[in-house]
């Protein structure tokens, strides 16, 4: 039986394994922030796992990295600068996000894959030769529909900033709407998606990106509106989920799918069928880990970016300087 390790914050992505895997594999859980280092993580040596899986292994300490024998797989989860329809959507705080995983490069990892396959291209520019994209599965064991009460209108899981409160600041007015910002996971998440009328996906910034958050709503038979996403090949708007792009939008679609329940039921069921059959956490790592085995997927590798990746990392890094000379002096 092999043993599998997943080195990660557990709040944020332990829905990707949440016991799916337990009765294959030997599995561990290793709980990793960013301010940890190689003696606070040296224990999994001990555990020797013949696969480490890693979240923001961007952070991790290059000792560790070393250290270990078993395969070390990065599973790349922030939202960076992506190509759609041959142009390039970004936002500072993904520029941000991108610089701050550019220092994977230095890192000892066999395997790095990025959940969404349109962001390929960019890291590709800038030297980052990625193994391939896999998108986030969800632990459908534990992420799954329950017979409750609905108790909200609303819900939203995530942190606010502008950008989301320009959608919801009307429909916290208006409707019975729960937003959490952090703090829950696991059942207890699954209990509050449950009780609510309609889930929402609103990203963190004015920018097309693609949440993992979006299919593990989408596995416990929530009835989700989003904004749009990176196009892609496993969820389908308007079949799956409802996609909006306005904060008009978001009001008139929330008005109208809360008188219409069996519309609603459709939509759901659509997402429900197909996170459980593409994305379901079982399926998604004993295929990853048997395809590792037999070498079909190219190692992590890292070369020169081009010129005009270099004169981004240039700009960024004097903007960065300039805007932390600024928040020092008033």
């Amino acid at each position: 039986m092999h043993k599998i390790a997943f080195i990660c914050q557990p709040e944020y992505f332990r829905f990707c394994y949440e016991y799916a895997l337990n009765d294959i594999f030997d599995v561990y859980e290793v709980p990793y922030n960013f301010n940890m280092t190689y003696n606070d993580l040296s224990y999994l040596e001990n555990i020797d796992a013949d696969f480490n899986f890693f979240f923001r292994g961007e952070f991790v300490p290059d000792e560790l990295l070393r250290s270990l024998k078993g395969v070390k797989i990065n599973l790349s989860s922030e939202p960076f600068p992506r190509h759609i329809n041959n142009k390039l959507n970004y936002s500072y705080d993904s520029f941000k996000r991108y610089f701050a995983f550019s220092e994977i490069r230095n890192k000892k990892f066999d395997y790095v894959f990025h959940y969404d396959e349109a962001s390929l291209p960019f890291l590709k520019n800038g030297g980052l030769l990625l193994s391939g994209s896999i998108a986030f599965p969800v632990a459908t064991d534990i992420y799954k529909p329950l017979e409750t009460e609905k108790l909200w209108d609303l819900f939203f899981i995530g942190r606010s900033t502008n950008h989301r409160e320009d959608y919801f600041s009307y429909l916290k007015h208006m409707y019975n709407f729960l937003h959490i910002a952090h703090g829950i996971w696991g059942p207890q998440l699954v209990e509050y998606l449950n009780m609510s009328r309609i889930c929402l996906n609103i990203h963190a910034e004015n920018e097309v990106s693609w949440e993992p958050r979006l299919q593990m709503l989408l596995a416990t038979g929530a009835f989700v509106i989003s904004e749009k996403i990176t196009p892609n090949t496993i969820l389908r708007p308007n079949i799956d989920y409802v996609e909006i792009n306005t904060p008009r939008e978001l009001r008139e679609a929330v008005g109208y799918y809360l008188s219409h329940p069996e519309e609603r039921r459709v939509i759901s069921e659509n997402g429900l069928t197909r996170v459980k059959e593409l994305l379901d956490a079982k399926k998604t790592f004993v295929n990853l880990i048997s395809d590792l085995e037999e070498n079909r997927y190219p190692r992590f590798e890292v070369r020169s970016g081009n010129l005009q990746m270099k004169s981004l990392n240039w700009i960024y890094r004097v903007m960065n300087s300039t805007i932390k000379c600024f928040n020092r002096t008033g």
